[in-house]
């Protein structure tokens, strides 16, 4: 198992029994986003407006970059609190590493009771420009919320949270599940139940709400008990 359990600085609670930190591939990110990096760098130099800055461009984007985006990821941290999915990235070096240039730390966390899906996207094709593309090797989890989605200049999904090279993702994603699941238990309740509507009936069919129920038990947000519940509830009401 590639977590750890601790108390949790990055919470501001040192007592906090619930909090748990997750690892990283680090050597394997800092690869892969470098060589992704680097090959969108060598497009830079068809601008002919490059070439007056070339110097500098050279200087940070393939001298520096390696090191860039190693105090980016090794600054980056993700972890489960009794709030949500805690993801920060602490202070480092960006650009021509001058003081002035400084990334400041930036840490989001995303409710539980806002989740509506947490899922694995495991690597497969490549990544980059036509000309130099690179292979796709670290796994992703993807956390959507309902106010999450469109898609980007590149036509990509847009997610709440993306969580790139954790040792051990699917247990991340179990995790969350669980957290969830817990999270509804003490009575806040989710976005998961209100994605999934289970009220008699809703103006639903039959076959769409049973797909609703099944979903719900795949992801193992409800006990085979309480979908033999739901089911009979279904068709009772048919």
């Amino acid at each position: 198992m590639s977590k750890t359990y601790r108390n949790d600085p990055l919470n501001n609670d040192d007592s906090d029994p619930e909090t748990q930190t997750y690892e990283f591939n680090r050597a394997d990110v800092i690869k892969f986003e470098t060589e992704l990096a680097r090959a969108y760098s060598w497009l830079m130099f068809i601008h002919p407006l490059t070439w007056i800055c070339c110097p500098c461009v050279c200087y940070q984007n393939f001298v520096l970059l390696e090191q860039n985006t190693s105090d980016r990821v090794n600054a980056t941290q993700v972890s489960l609190t009794r709030d949500g999915i805690r993801y920060v990235v602490d202070r480092h070096k960006k650009g021509c590493r001058m003081d002035c240039e400084d990334q400041g730390k930036v840490s989001k966390t995303v409710s539980y009771r806002k989740i509506t899906d947490c899922d694995v996207t495991e690597p497969a094709g490549k990544s980059g420009p036509c000309c130099c593309m690179v292979k796709n090797t670290l796994s992703r989890v993807n956390v959507d919320t309902a106010s999450s989605g469109g898609t980007d200049a590149q036509g990509n999904r847009i997610y709440e949270l993306s969580i790139v090279g954790l040792k051990d993702p699917v247990a991340f994603k179990k995790d969350v599940w669980e957290r969830i699941r817990e999270d509804g238990g003490r009575g806040g309740g989710t976005a998961v139940a209100a994605a999934y509507p289970m009220e008699r009936g809703g103006g639903k069919g039959v076959v769409e709400r049973m797909e609703e129920i099944q979903t719900l038990k795949d992801k193992g947000l409800i006990t085979e008990k309480e979908f033999q519940e739901k089911r009979g509830a279904i068709l009772n009401d048919a």
